[in-house]
């Protein structure tokens, strides 16, 4: 991996690939770790009930992200909503 550095304290390329690396180092880390439970007798099942929980997990995030999502747009139509009831009702008055 190749940078530029300049003599900026904010190098934004630089910190990006610091991000990569950091990513990327990461990755490598779960795969040696995975290599390394398969070869051992009985790690084998519970990598896979490990895997099973991890996307279990992200499910239920999802699940959690779409909730509050949903209920963020309910409550800004109503107060939208109210807002323009407000204002129509204050239009009127000198």
């Amino acid at each position: 991996m190749v940078t530029w550095s300049s003599s900026d304290s904010n190098n934004r390329s630089l910190a990006i690939a610091g991000y990569l690396y950091g990513l990327n180092t990461m990755i490598l880390t779960f795969r040696i770790f995975g290599q390394v439970m398969e070869t051992v007798k009985g790690l084998g099942t519970i990598q896979i009930a490990l895997f099973s929980i991890i996307r279990d997990i992200g499910t239920i995030v999802w699940q959690f992200v779409a909730i509050v999502i949903a209920f963020s747009f309910a409550i800004t139509k109503v107060y939208m909503s109210e807002k323009s009831l407000l204002t129509e009702n204050c239009d009127g008055i000198p």
